[in-house]
């Protein structure tokens, strides 16, 4: 069935479901004032108004609808769970665009998945400052609707399994480029890890980003964590600098990585 005719199904739906609850509430009224109609007019009330509200329903699936393509058609951040797994290849997750809806899920993933991947060589004291500061709910909500990052998410049977978050507008000096953006955070959930998330979420980045108009892709990784330098090392990232990354009271030093994003879509 085509868009067109779905819509029109659902107007009618619609339009027929008020009438009929208008009817339902006309009806229960007169009966209300009037003693002589008796309880036959309250049983046809009550069903005049319930099946408006059930042929109403259409209604939210309509507006639905409406907002979708109005929200993909005005933000070019937007990316759909469809549009995102057709970039994406090597693993089974559907990867879309994060909204605010997505804050509270999005701030426990990211909280646990820094967890995992820095507590063993890092003090409680720091990493609890500094997840309170990063990854609380409101925090969340308010870079998901930032018009200066994109937050991508990649969901498995319902749940969020990993996120890239991309940011631009705050380029290092050590970064040549026309328009460079960041892979500010790409973290996956542990029993995911090998299992082509990471690669799918980059790919989904980069291929965003070209499509932004952006020349030049970087990151900073932390200088002991050889599991992430070698998998922005076989992506083509190679060093260009350095940073300081406080952690708590713990001021360590983070490698800058960049790469041309011609070759990063090849």
């Amino acid at each position: 069935m085509q868009n067109s005719t779905q819509v029109k199904l659902l107007k009618s739906a619609m339009i027929l479901g008020i009438c009929l609850l208008i009817c339902g509430h006309l009806v229960l009224a007169a009966t209300f004032a009037s003693d002589s109609i008796g309880h036959q007019g309250f049983i046809l009330g009550a069903a005049l108004s319930a099946f408006g509200v059930v042929l109403s329903l259409p209604t939210k699936i309509y507006l639905t609808l409406v907002l979708m393509e109005h929200e993909e058609g005005s933000d070019k951040r937007f990316t759909r769970s469809a549009d995102g797994q057709a970039l994406g290849s090597k693993s089974r997750a559907h990867l879309r665009t994060a909204t605010e809806y997505d804050a509270k899920r999005l701030a426990e993933l990211a909280e646990r998945t820094f967890r995992d991947t820095f507590a063993a060589d890092n003090s409680a004291a720091d990493m609890d400052q500094h997840c309170a500061s990063q990854y609380s709910e409101a925090i969340q909500r308010d870079e998901i609707n930032d018009p200066n990052r994109l937050t991508l998410l990649a969901i498995i049977d319902a749940q969020i399994v990993g996120f890239a978050q991309l940011r631009w507008g705050q380029t290092p000096a050590c970064v040549s480029a026309k328009s460079a953006a960041e892979i500010q955070r790409l973290y996956v959930d542990k029993p995911w890890h090998g299992k082509g998330v990471a690669q799918d979420l980059m790919q989904t980045a980069l291929a965003k980003l070209n499509q932004r108009g952006h020349d030049v892709v970087w990151l900073g990784v932390w200088e002991h964590n050889p599991r992430a330098i070698a998998f922005y090392r076989k992506l083509g990232f190679t060093d260009v600098g350095e940073h300081l990354f406080q952690l708590g009271n713990d001021p360590q030093r983070d490698i800058l990585m960049a790469m041309p994003l011609n070759e990063a879509i090849r």
